[in-house]
């Protein structure tokens, strides 16, 4: 949500902000804008919609400045509009903003009390005064941004920079993730180390209430309370293909064709010697109870794994929305407990305020994410990669599949440790032919095409499926909202008749998740409850399983046969699939649905 780069050279920079910006793309934005000093003084572009507007513009104004700051806006306070746009400037001053100003009302009241001029209805505005009159009083940068701390309320990270010292950069992070690194060409911040590929070999992952000042050959970096410190160095991984879409229309087509080399990436790191058991030093044998904590589409993760914990490795499991937990009441009950916290990004607001609260409770933490510089990845007591690489759609495919496919060994390794052996290694060797799986339900993609081309018509869609199916029903459903903008319903199937049963008409597809296992004579009998009332049944399930219901099916999805526990890692395709060619054929931005962000790191 939202995106900030900054740079600080011998050379102009105009060029290498709008670069940035579009590695930062991904993250969800409506605006963007950059801001550069030289000779004349500060300007300011902005545009509405993508960078690529920006770009044009950037390109036509001939920004000669060496130093600038960027930024791509996802709109919270005021309209997405050239005003409103970041950088926001005041008095010499500029500032791009990450997060939310809660009290920007009274900070905005009390400095037009003062003589302060606003010219947008953004909360990030209040910054750039704040600053610039504290520099007016004789305050330097650094005691002007730890002002904020005291005047603001919210998360943020922050960068800034001054007509007064066209030089230096200044940063600081309260909540929201930056970090800031030196290459051959000068320094750099950003709201994503990713986004460094190529500009930096390593960058400094600032820590929460750090303060930096950036120059073109030097970094000094600094805690709340003022004094230098060093903070950890990570290493910026080549882009590769991340930001290619290497011949597929879309990002969103090239990440679900990636996912049987995600599987094999996840299988040589994890089923090579005990990597799990050398990362994470508990013994679950002495866990009472696993939570599993996240939101949107890492929670339906979380909610197949609850599944597999409960019947793998003999243990229970609860799962909770990260929004929901970090304000629920905490009952002690004197289960001893350890908790996994789930996430894409890794700087996942709500997720970050559970992990707080459960090192407050004591409660051990596992961490899994994406980006191993990450909070998540940083701050958990332990920490799972998902290997997943550069996940530049915004509706998630690969790291989805990634954290069942990680999730899963997890089950295996703490199904051994309370002695489930047998379970574990069924488990693992079904883990073992999920890339080939994998790989025959892309061999499918043509039939679903088909499919998508009658249900883009929908107003409205169902997903149904059982047990551990449940949760991809929901995920399925999920995935069409986000791209496609239709009104989608998961369901557990047994519970249409409990009221989403009356949602089913002849206008309405249902798709039904239905391969064969132990649950298929129940999801039968539930699909046969929605023929009856002639809804438009769509099939997802192996042969057998289709040729039993091909009497009521309107089409029919087929998925390889495979041992049933790992029938959600294999049914997602699919749905990623359905979801994208309903988007496709409807005509929608697919990469960059609209209001969404790939790393919510507000509430």
């Amino acid at each position: 949500m939202c995106g900030i780069f900054a740079a600080v050279s011998d050379r102009p920079v105009a060029g290498v902000l709008v670069q940035g910006l579009k590695r930062l793309e991904y993250r969800g934005y409506d605006s963007a804008g950059v801001a550069t000093i030289d000779d004349d003084g500060m300007k300011r572009v902005c545009a509405v919609g993508k960078v690529a507007a920006l770009e044009s513009r950037v390109e036509a104004e001939r920004l000669p400045g060496c130093i600038g700051i960027a930024h791509t806006r996802w709109a919270t306070h005021g309209s997405p509009s050239e005003g409103d746009s970041h950088p926001q400037i005041a008095s010499g001053v500029a500032v791009v903003h990450n997060g939310i100003v809660e009290n920007h009302g009274a900070l905005r009241r009390r400095l037009k009390r003062q003589g302060c001029n606003f010219h947008s209805e953004t909360d990030s505005e209040v910054i750039p005064w704040l600053i610039s009159r504290a520099v007016a009083d004789g305050l330097g940068a650094a005691q002007a941004l730890n002002l904020l701390d005291e005047a603001l309320e919210g998360s943020f990270a922050v960068a800034f920079m001054t007509e007064a010292d066209r030089n230096v950069l200044h940063a600081k992070r309260h909540g929201s993730p930056l970090v800031a690194a030196l290459g051959p060409q000068g320094g750099y911040l950003s709201s994503d180390i990713s986004a460094l590929a190529g500009l930096a070999k390593e960058a400094i992952v600032l820590s929460d209430g750090d303060l930096v000042e950036l120059r073109r050959d030097a970094i000094a970096v600094f805690d709340k309370i003022g004094r230098p410190v060093s903070r950890p160095r990570l290493p910026v991984e080549a882009s590769g293909g991340a930001f290619d879409k290497g011949g597929y229309h879309h990002y969103m087509l090239k990440e679900i064709h990636d996912q049987p080399s995600v599987a094999r990436a996840v299988e040589s790191r994890y089923d090579r010697g005990d990597f799990i058991g050398e990362q994470i030093r508990l013994d679950f044998d002495q866990v009472d109870r696993i939570r599993l904590i996240a939101c949107g589409t890492s929670y339906y993760a979380c909610l197949v794994a609850k599944r597999w914990f409960a019947e793998i490795a003999g243990v229970s499991a609860e799962v909770d929305l990260a929004s929901e937990h970090r304000y629920a009441p905490h009952v002690a009950d004197g289960l001893r407990e350890a908790a996994i916290l789930v996430s894409q990004s890794g700087e996942t607001a709500d997720t970050l305020a559970s992990l707080e609260k459960l090192e407050g409770l004591g409660v051990p933490t596992i961490g899994i994410a994406n980006q191993q510089a990450s909070t998540l990845a940083r701050e958990a007591d332990y920490f799972l990669p998902l290997l997943a690489g550069a996940e530049i759609g915004v509706a998630s495919t690969k790291a989805f599949t990634a954290q069942l496919l990680v999730l899963a060994r997890f089950v295996a390794h703490v199904a051994e440790q309370r002695g489930h052996r047998a379970a574990a290694r069924r488990l693992r060797a079904a883990l073992g032919e999920a890339p080939k799986a994998m790989e025959a339900v892309l061999h499918n993609e043509a039939a679903i095409v088909a499919v998508a081309e009658t249900f883009a018509k929908a107003r409205s869609a169902l997903f149904v499926g059982r047990g551990a199916l449940y949760p991809l029903a929901m995920e399925g459903a999920l995935k069409l909202k986000e791209i496609s903008y239709i009104h989608a319903e998961g369901f557990a199937a047994g519970e249409l008749k409990h009221g989403p049963i009356a949602l089913v008409d002849e206008q309405t597809p249902v798709v039904a998740l239905a391969p064969t296992g132990a649950l298929f004579s129940k999801l039968a009998s539930n699909v046969r409850e929605i023929a009856a009332r002639k809804g438009r049944i769509i099939l997802i399930g192996d042969r057998k399983a289709l040729l039993a219901l091909s009497d009521v099916a309107d089409a029919s999805l087929t998925l390889p046969t495979c041992d049933e526990l790992i029938q959600p890692i294999i049914a997602a395709i699919p749905l990623q699939f359905l979801a994208y060619h309903v988007a496709a054929a409807r005509g929608r931005d697919i990469d960059r649905p609209r209001n969404l962000a790939k790393s919510v790191t507000v509430e």
